[in-house]
């Protein structure tokens, strides 16, 4: 006899990891694009690009801890 799924469990929780996993990179890249499209504006390469990748990891991280927990 197989082992029964947990009440409530369709099979479907991967979706929202996966949904978790987009949403970081998303952060991640657009923040990115952001800090070399300002750095083309101000000539100052790289320097905006790395802030705005780094507040794009924290940010990304912030959110997806929060909604996990």
């Amino acid at each position: 006899m197989p082992p029964s799924k947990p009440k409530g469990d369709d099979g479907r929780a991967w979706t929202k990891y996966m949904g978790l996993g987009a949403q970081l990179i998303a952060t991640i890249g657009i923040s990115v694009a952001i800090g070399l499209y300002l750095d083309g504006q101000f000539g100052t390469n790289p320097w905006i690009t790395v802030a705005m990748s780094l507040l794009g990891v924290v940010g990304g991280l912030w959110v997806s801890i929060k909604d996990l927990l």
